[in-house]
């Protein structure tokens, strides 16, 4: 509040693990400079931690930070606009899930901001970002920024921590996490030594003890308790559904109940058996949607080109974060937004809602969670635009911007608080941090249940746990 009341424009850093109440502070203190008539803009890296804020949105939306980065980024806000007013009048920025997004989007808003309030962008006069407050939020245990065809040194580089910005910043720490505070499932030994919440942590430091193993096992692979192990039958994933979906036949339409659980997995494919497993289990005739697809070609490529890529062989293509051609639905099934529609509507990529009527051109739903928890929309079909380097084309995709989601990618839960999890694990994690977000959405140790497999089906209670240690060290210091 001392900065905002003498514009002295300082940067914070709110750190703390999943549960310890980032969430409940932002509020708090958005609340307060809201009774005072001050002007707060609210981001996050993700749709589903921008819906769990008080008119908050995705940060690459907002602020209209270019797809492809590099270090003399700016964003696309012209003086004189709308946007570019209200930021400028804005007394606070705060930013929800920040280690998710590269530090070049920081120094291309932290230019953008003193282009809009005429800060020298260096030397004598200079602010960082243009001398707005800003706190930023989140863990660095959880997914650090997604960058294509990159190592772990890349990764790890792109950390807001190896920006020349984070020095300027001031570390604000939480520790105690409230998520498990009041569960008595809290005083769990796992292993007779460590509580469960100690034992999360432990895991997203990379600290677990993995003496036990062979000279053979790899060094970031651990031993996951037996009390969290679901007992496989003939069928993995008929086993790990009826664990976390019990008594799903009578609870099937019941928005509390799916709304607090889901089957998280590292991989696409296996989300989509998930789902197609869970969809037979329901009752009712379904709905099949198909998508309209055609190619977009450059004009020096002749139009024969296009016979050897026919709309049957465009209708198999696959993508991450794209709808499929084929999309069966029910009444009563959970879907997840797979793009930004309209997020002050509270309508972000990862949004869920709870079907209630298929028509033939739009479909009709509840939101699931957030502050928009039970509001009816309507969603049509988009165009999408999709590239990808396989492939000498742009596809070009009409269909619903849904997928089913009782199970979903580790990714897509982060910032969700969920009653129970399932960590279906027929392929290790291959990222920073993916064990790690998966374990910490639960709100109690009796809540969280694995099921490991390998290649042939053979179940097992050793995981992969990839864990960037680096990645702390201009947070701790050491």
């Amino acid at each position: 509040m001392l900065s905002i009341n003498n514009n002295l424009g300082k940067s914070f850093f709110l750190y703390g693990h999943g549960g310890t109440g980032k969430t409940f502070l932002y509020n708090a203190i958005i609340t307060k400079l809201k009774s005072l008539s001050k002007i707060v803009i609210v981001v996050a890296s993700s749709g589903i931690a921008a819906t769990l804020l008080p008119n908050g949105t995705t940060a690459h939306s907002r602020f209209k930070i270019p797809l492809h980065l590099d270090n003399t980024s700016t964003c696309s806000i012209k003086k004189g606009t709308h946007l570019a007013e209200l930021i400028c009048e804005a007394s606070l920025i705060v930013w929800d899930e920040a280690p998710m997004t590269h530090r070049h989007a920081f120094e291309a808003i932290s230019r953008t901001f003193c282009d809009l309030m005429e800060i020298p962008l260096s030397g004598t006069g200079h602010k960082l970002f243009g001398g707005k407050t800003i706190i930023l939020g989140g863990d660095f245990r959880q997914t650090l920024p997604v960058i294509a065809d990159s190592g772990r040194e890349q990764t790890v580089d792109g950390s807001i921590t190896r920006s020349p910005l984070w020095n300027s910043f001031q570390m604000l720490r939480l520790s105690k996490n409230m998520r498990l505070n009041d569960s008595q499932e809290n005083n769990v030994i796992v292993g007779c030594v460590l509580k469960f919440g100690e034992w999360v942590l432990a895991l997203g430091d990379g600290k677990l003890d993995t003496n036990s193993f062979s000279s053979n096992t790899p060094s970031d692979w651990i031993e996951i308790p037996e009390i969290f192990m679901v007992i496989p039958g003939k069928n993995p994933l008929q086993s790990i559904t009826e664990e976390i979906y019990e008594s799903f036949a009578d609870c099937y339409k019941d928005t509390k109940y799916l709304r607090g659980r889901a089957i998280v997995t590292p991989t696409n494919a296996v989300v989509i058996e998930i789902n197609d497993y869970m969809l037979q289990q329901l009752p009712g005739e379904g709905h099949c949607y198909y998508s309209s697809d055609s190619m977009h070609l450059d004009k020096e490529v002749p139009e024969s080109f296009s016979e050897t890529y026919p709309t049957e062989f465009l209708n198999t293509l696959s993508f991450n974060g794209v709808p499929d051609h084929e999309i069966r639905l029910k009444v009563n099934t959970p879907v997840m937004l797979l793009r930004n529609l309209s997020p002050p509507s509270g309508l972000c990529n990862g949004t869920r809602l709870m079907i209630t009527s298929l028509g033939q051109n739009s479909i009709i739903g509840n939101i699931m969670g957030g502050s928009f928890d039970g509001k009816p929309v309507a969603i049509s079909r988009i165009l999408l635009n999709i590239e990808d380097k396989k492939w000498p084309f742009i596809l070009k995709r009409r269909q619903f911007p849904v997928r089913l989601c009782y199970g979903m990618m580790i990714n897509k839960i982060q910032g969700q608080t969920l009653d129970k999890v399932g960590i279906y694990l027929p392929n290790p994690v291959f990222s920073h941090g993916q064990l790690y977000v998966a374990v910490s959405r639960v709100r109690s140790a009796a809540g969280l249940r694995f099921l490991i497999t390998n290649e042939e089906g053979v179940p097992g209670n050793h995981t992969r746990n990839i864990v960037f240690s680096e990645a702390f060290t201009d947070i701790t210091g050491n």
